[in-house]
């Protein structure tokens, strides 16, 4: 079996890492809104009103960002325009996010902060990993 390349399995740790929040703002929306993730309250925190057309709309295009990976990833596609499409997403979030920290605790705010740099710092490696370079094997 050929090992995936590194720029793969960037994208496809994005993938996993936001299919919970896809389907719970899609599915579930105010339960999204005022517990999400695991109950901690992230983005009713803010202050916003909800909106379930909104939120249900965020959980879509998660959604369509997952398909659109998990495509690229099955077929060995290039993974550029969907790197860049996680980037873009992963940075605006970020800023949106970093200046609404004081909504939040120290544990909450750290949480957030790792995770939201996560999604732009995976899609960088995604875009900055030559082609054909793979992930080194461990086994003998």
């Amino acid at each position: 079996m050929t090992r995936l390349p590194t720029s793969h399995i960037a994208i496809s740790a994005i993938a996993v890492a936001m299919l919970p929040a896809g389907l719970q703002a899609t599915f579930a929306p105010r339960s999204f809104f005022d517990d999400f993730p695991l109950g901690r309250g992230w983005i009713s925190a803010g202050g916003e009103a909800f909106n379930e057309h909104l939120v249900r709309d965020v959980g879509g295009l998660f959604l369509a960002l997952i398909v659109a990976t998990a495509w690229t990833v099955w077929t060995r596609g290039p993974t550029t325009a969907v790197a860049l499409a996680w980037l873009v997403q992963g940075v605006l979030h970020l800023a949106h996010h970093a200046r609404h920290l004081h909504d939040l605790g120290t544990a909450d705010t750290i949480g957030l902060v790792v995770t939201l740099i996560a999604v732009p710092a995976l899609a960088a490696v995604a875009l900055l990993t030559p082609v054909g370079v793979h992930q080194e094997s461990t086994t003998p």
